[in-house]
């Protein structure tokens, strides 16, 4: 017959299954009433013990078979029950027609090879579908449904087979089929404990209950029947009501609706989980003490302790997984997610290990990417993502074995390494070109900046602070460049406003370059400088001309707007964010050491470093520079001036260092 495969055609089905069950539901609550109260004359008693039982066995294994060929979902797992449910059907007709009325009726007989039959049919059945409905199942969630198996017949065992062993008699083959029965009772039962387990008991639904519970009646009923049947017929007339009861349910589960497969979780995070387990370890350990008052049986105990330590496989298990998971949380945590380098976390854990004392001597290189920003706004953000990359990849290929990668987020990239092995310019420019890449339309390059370790740094945020200072240097330093391009639209006002007053300031710039490097400024501090010295007078562009080119003394007024020109030109300066630095140098450029320069009065160490020494630069090339106002004088006048000065206007300290170490070199006066 054609499966039913649409919605309506199940309904329709299950509905007619509904009325097939509820016809032998009727004909067992007829039988219990004959058998119990009893009705009706030994005649009508006989008939329903031997053929209304009959038909109601054969009738719930014929609407399991029914499901399993009218409705495709599940069918190997209900067509292997329903062909056990008629092997057991067939038994307890055999019994009926042959061995009813034989005295005494042999033991065991083809009847117990049948009822026997319906064990393995039925192990296989609850495999099927467990594995249908539970789809993949994790490691610890099968070690759960084994504990609770083993546990559950642990318990069973313990109440069963003492009172069965106590009633069995006769041969030994009688008393091996006799004792199979309670055995793969309780097989069944762990089996089904087990498989609600692996999904959850809340996940167990409702033909897994049905299960559960007709199984648990199928071996309630032959322990009574084992136990005290041949002394009580009212015991036995009830276990006579247990068997087709329990097959009604198994054929009511089987009509039951398919619930969307599951996938059962074994996450250590939820409780439940190990709830269980510890819940059923405690039972059996319980059990397992009251061993030693009373009689358990061997059964019992062997099946508690396969329990007990299927729950030390499930501490291993666990542990395991807990591990992995750690491992994976670490790995996680320490690794930038786009490109696999590692990221911030790590640097900052790898560079405290770096600055240990004891360490081998190390660098630090910080990258930021040129160019990036237009690729991501022309390209899109999953190309710009491809790129960052492909870079990475370059990154770590470049720097491995001997240093370390990293991706600090956005477009920065950082690389460690120990200098011992490695000269940490040319790795920096590897790098670098490692981090470059060129295309139609676009180009990709790197600004660094370089820091050792542990001589110029001794925390981790200090040589982040100083690699990226230096970067930021380096970045300003190039064509194209926002402070580059500010710088020169500026440099070009000057020049248009006042021809011979850009080269002045090209001059100052000059030696206070040189002065920084006599004192040992990094590459940030001198490109600060530089600009300071370029840009010191800029705000003289808002000075009228008549001040400006005065040949005479100013008045008053005109030198109370001068002195302006400073705070001015830290306002033009500070519109541009890149130039804020520099900004601040030039407000106190015409400090004086002893307080009474402008704007702010600044004396002595408070005046910026910077400050003081573009003052010295400043007031040597307007001695000996061409001034529209002053006079032009020799080199050796303009020293002896500054000498005068020191500790009045300049310096003191400053003064010598530029006499005795910037003037005498070549470089600085050609």
């Amino acid at each position: 017959m054609k499966a039913l495969e649409n919605d309506g055609g199940a309904l329709g089905m299950r509905r007619l299954a509904a009325g097939w069950l509820a016809v032998l539901a009727l004909l067992l609550c007829a039988y219990a009433a004959v058998i119990l109260v009893p009705l009706g004359d030994a005649a009508v008693q006989d008939a329903f013990g031997r053929w209304v039982y009959d038909a109601l066995v054969l009738g719930a294994a014929a609407a399991v078979l029914a499901r399993s060929v009218l409705v495709a979902s599940e069918r190997a797992a209900w067509l292997t029950l329903g062909i056990g449910m008629l092997a057991w059907a067939l038994g307890q007709t055999y019994y009926s027609v042959v061995l009813y009325y034989a005295s005494p009726a042999p033991f065991p007989s083809p009847s117990d090879a049948l009822f026997l039959a319906f064990y393995p049919a039925s192990y296989l059945a609850l495999v099927l579908l467990r594995r249908a409905r539970a789809g993949r199942v994790e490691p610890l969630a099968w070690v759960d449904g084994l504990i609770g198996a083993l546990a559950i017949a642990s318990v069973a065992a313990a109440l069963v087979f003492p009172p069965v062993l106590d009633a069995l008699g006769g041969s030994a083959l009688g008393v091996a089929v006799s004792l199979a029965y309670p055995c793969a009772d309780l097989a069944l039962l762990g089996l089904v404990a087990g498989a609600m387990l692996v999904g959850g008991w809340r996940r167990a639904r409702n033909a897994w209950l049905l299960i559960a519970a007709a199984l648990l009646l199928f071996g309630a009923a032959d322990v009574v029947y084992l136990s005290v049947g041949g002394q009580s017929t009212e015991a036995l007339n009830l276990a006579s009501i247990g068997w087709p009861l329990a097959f009604l349910l198994l054929a009511a589960a089987a009509w039951l609706p398919r619930p969307a497969p599951l996938v059962a979780s074994a996450s250590p995070a939820e409780t439940r989980h190990i709830a269980v387990p510890i819940g059923l370890a405690a039972i059996v350990v319980c059990l397992l003490a009251a061993g030693s008052f009373i009689s358990i049986g061997a059964a019992a105990v062997g099946f508690g302790g396969a329990s007990l330590l299927a729950v030390l496989i499930r501490l291993a298990v666990t542990f395991g997984q807990n591990r992995t998971m750690l491992e994976a949380s670490r790995h996680d945590a320490g690794t930038d997610a786009l490109t696999g380098l590692a990221n911030r976390r790590s640097l900052m854990a790898d560079l405290t290990r770096a600055l240990d004392p004891g360490q081998a001597e190390s660098f630090l290189a910080l990258y930021d990417l040129d160019g990036f920003k237009a690729y991501n706004d022309s390209y899109g953000h999953p190309a710009g993502d491809d790129l960052l990359q492909r870079l990475g990849r370059q990154l770590a290929t470049m720097v491995e074995p001997n240093g370390r990668a990293y991706r600090l987020g956005g477009d920065e990239f950082c690389v460690l390494a120990p200098t011992a092995e490695l000269r940490p310019e040319a790795v920096a420019r590897a790098a670098e070109a490692a981090l470059s890449q060129r295309g139609s339309g676009f180009s990709i390059g790197a600004c660094w900046g370089l820091v050792r370790l542990p001589t110029e740094a001794s925390t981790p945020t200090e040589a982040l602070r100083v690699a990226d200072r230096r970067m930021y240097a380096q970045k300003g330093q190039r064509a194209g460049s926002a402070l580059s391009q500010t710088r020169g639209v500026l440099l070009r006002v000057l020049h248009e406003r006042e021809p011979e007053l850009d080269r002045h300031l090209d001059g100052v710039a000059h030696l206070a370059a040189a002065m920084g490097r006599e004192l040992g400024l990094d590459s940030e501090q001198l490109d600060v400088l530089t600009r300071a010295g370029e840009l010191h007078d800029i705000g003289k562009v808002a000075i009228p001309d008549e001040i400006l080119h005065k040949a005479g003394p100013l008045s008053d007024e005109e030198w109370e707007l001068m002195r302006k020109h400073t705070v001015i030109g830290e306002r033009v300066l500070a519109a541009a964010p890149a130039m804020q630095e520099v900004a601040k140098l030039v407000r106190s450029t015409h400090e004086h050491w002893d307080g009474s320069g402008y704007p702010d009065g600044l004396a002595g160490e408070e005046i910026p470093l910077g400050a003081r020494m573009i003052l010295v630069c400043d007031a040597y090339t307007a001695m000996t520079g061409n001034r529209p106002y002053g006079h032009t004088v020799t080199e050796e006048q303009a020293i002896e001036e500054l000498r005068r000065s020191a500790g009045s206007q300049l310096d003191p300290r400053l003064v010598e260092l530029f006499v005795a170490r910037v003037l005498s070199r070549a470089d600085v006066l050609s």
